[in-house]
């Protein structure tokens, strides 16, 4: 049991998620120490890392929801408590059953037109872009 001076790691509230929120993170926190953490219970396909005043938290999405259930559980049971430089972090399933990373227009994809025009002899035609 838990005393209450020492906040819970593990909050058993939401259903389970192939998305892990953990909060408490190093500001320092870097994407490799995210997946290095989270790495022995499976696969890890996303990330979302949000660290900074304030915020120090993050989102990791697993291949398969069995590997979340493992981490949560691991974590859940555990005397050892989940850790990054010595902190703690705290966990819990997200209410997402993915991570969807939004992109600025500047890493949108510009928009193409590849037209091909046959029979058409040098000069003839002009392009203004």
């Amino acid at each position: 049991m838990t005393s209450p001076a020492m906040p819970l790691q593990f909050r058993n509230t939401q259903t389970p998620s192939k998305v892990i929120h953990l909060r408490n993170l190093p500001w320092e926190c870097s994407e490799e120490e995210l997946v290095e953490l989270c790495k022995h219970f499976g696969k890890v396909i996303n990330t979302k890392l949000n660290v900074g005043a304030n915020r120090n938290q993050a989102f990791v999405e697993f291949a398969d929801l069995n590997q979340a259930i493992s981490m949560v559980s691991y974590y859940a049971s555990s005397s050892e408590p989940a850790q990054i430089r010595g902190r703690t972090v705290y966990l819990q399933y997200s209410n997402r059953q993915e991570i969807v990373n939004s992109k600025s227009s500047g890493d949108l994809a510009s928009n193409v037109l590849l037209v091909s025009i046959e029979g058409v002899e040098a000069g003839d035609v002009s392009i203004d872009v």
